[in-house]
């Protein structure tokens, strides 16, 4: 499944992004989702490091029990854990 924010939502970040596509792997609302993405990564410190980061930046962390690699390129990828092994994409956009 892919999910994208369209290039006009100036609110899509990474770090909405990765909360979109987690929440997505739970079929929940990510205005629900629990527990909040500031518990496991500061979400403004990961939207700047994308952000100015190269294409090539490759940031890897554990979510909720899911495999988070978020790109330069602005790519979100989840692998749920094993017992849900749904995997999700969200793409961020270009600012």
């Amino acid at each position: 499944m892919t999910d994208s924010c369209p290039p006009s939502d100036e609110h899509c970040s990474p770090s909405q992004a990765v909360v979109d596509a987690v929440a997505t792997a739970y079929d929940t609302s990510p205005i629900d989702f629990e527990p909040p993405l500031y518990d496991v990564i500061e979400p403004e410190a990961l939207n700047s490091i994308v952000r100015s980061g190269s294409r090539e930046l490759r940031v890897q962390f554990r979510y909720s029990g899911c495999s988070v690699v978020v790109t330069g390129a602005g790519r979100v990828d989840v692998s749920a854990p094993d017992e849900d092994p749904r995997s999700h994409e969200h793409t961020v956009p270009d600012e």
